[in-house]
């Protein structure tokens, strides 16, 4: 037993001092004179979508008050672009907000120009902004990802010679172009070629360094036209604005089960930017994340352990669709940064493979369920079914 004792405590230490060591004395430099970096999500997505890239970047130079992930207010499409369409935004509008936004990152950097990195509807926004609303003078680099992908409103494909350098007025360009919108701007491989493009050698180190001290931050997000709508077969989809009147608070949870680890680390009452932090998180700890807002299910967000601190760490409130409500239990399955598609990843869900986005239980269990995918590392997430009867939705978060 002495033995056993005396090794996990030699255990903790050898740890505690490789987080130590990693978050200080190898900590990359970070070089003041990098330009600044915007990152434009896709379709129906998030600003958090781009958590890793900006982690990636963060480990290879870039500081973080030089890198901005863009949180679209309403990221889907309107089915017909001309046609008004509540809740969702035109090309027009999208346009109008990229602009807005470089505009304000110029200001507040004090730069000349920046780099943009868009996937999918955010490409396009890209390339329409640098054609058409003077981006040839504000941008210096482009990475467009996933532009031959089709989303709700757009039938055709564009084609790769619509994004060569010459069409983008002399803007130095990189075309990352996969049929998954998503997979094609998150991988280690899409950020090797970006930070290439932009520094013309390849990044000191592919992986992303721990930090030892974690900050989080975000914002809580609603449904609808407004998020503080009543819930109608008209809002259910997902804005980027923020609920009103949220209450979040955070468990540590144990690895493996989602059980908590005692009473709650944080709680906040957020005010009118949604915004739920700052909260400072533990190396290596797994949380659960818990949203009661009114008009919405209480959600139960779980996350595998952060490796850096994040101010991107928005959390979805959930409502229960009318065809849930006979459930006993409802667990959803979110992928920030690609789809849930084993023909490109391997991925299960509650043991299942293809994984489903949902998993629904006939009869009331309160058990241990979880999520597993392969990049270029493993990540699990575990966390707990709960009660739909008493206005409870659970949801595992899985960043890569």
């Amino acid at each position: 037993m002495l033995k056993r004792l005396v090794a996990l405590i030699s255990y903790a230490l050898t740890a505690l001092l490789l987080i130590v060591v990693s978050g200080c004395a190898y900590q990359p430099k970070v070089q003041a004179v990098l330009p600044p970096v915007v990152f434009v999500h896709g379709e129906g997505a998030s600003a958090a979508y781009w958590q890793d890239m900006v982690w990636r970047f963060e480990s290879n130079g870039w500081s973080r008050a030089r890198l901005f992930a863009l949180q679209q207010p309403y990221p889907l499409a309107r089915e017909v672009d001309g046609k008004e369409q509540p809740g969702r935004s035109s090309d027009a509008e999208l346009l109008t907000f990229l602009r807005d936004a470089v505009d304000k990152v110029l200001t507040q950097t004090d730069a000349k120009q920046v780099m943009l990195v868009g996937q999918g509807r955010g490409a396009l926004a890209i390339r329409n902004y640098i054609l058409n609303a003077g981006g040839d003078q504000t941008v210096s680099h482009a990475v467009l990802a996933g532009v031959d992908a089709p989303w709700t409103g757009k039938n055709n494909k564009l084609t790769l010679v619509d994004f060569e350098s010459k069409a983008l007025k002399g803007v130095k360009t990189l075309v990352i172009a996969r049929a998954d919108q998503r997979d094609g701007a998150f991988t280690t491989a899409d950020f090797e070629a970006s930070y290439r493009l932009i520094t013309d050698k390849a990044p000191p180190s592919p992986t992303i360094w721990p930090q030892y001290e974690l900050v989080l931050d975000g914002q809580v997000t609603g449904m609808g036209v407004q998020s503080g709508d009543r819930a109608s077969p008209d809002n259910e989809f997902a804005n980027n604005l923020p609920v009103p009147k949220a209450v979040v608070e955070v468990f540590e949870v144990q690895r493996g089960t989602g059980l908590r680890l005692g009473a709650a680390v944080y709680q906040k009452a957020v005010g009118a930017d949604g915004r739920w932090g700052p909260f400072t998180a533990q190396q290596g700890s797994a949380y659960e994340f818990v949203v009661r807002a009114p008009g919405y299910a209480v959600t139960h967000i779980y996350r595998s352990p952060f490796l850096r601190g994040s101010a991107l760490v928005h959390l979805r409130a959930s409502r229960i669709s009318d065809a849930d409500l006979p459930a006993f239990s409802i667990t959803e399955l979110q992928r920030h940064s690609g789809r849930l598609d084993t023909a490109v990843r391997h991925i299960t869900f509650d043991g299942q493979s293809p994984p489903p986005a949902k998993v629904t239980l006939t009869r009331l269990q309160y058990r241990a369920i979880e999520a597993e995918i392969h990049t270029d590392r493993i990540e699990r997430v575990s966390g707990r079914t709960w009660p739909a009867k008493e206005s409870h939705v659970a949801r595992l978060e899985l960043t890569q």
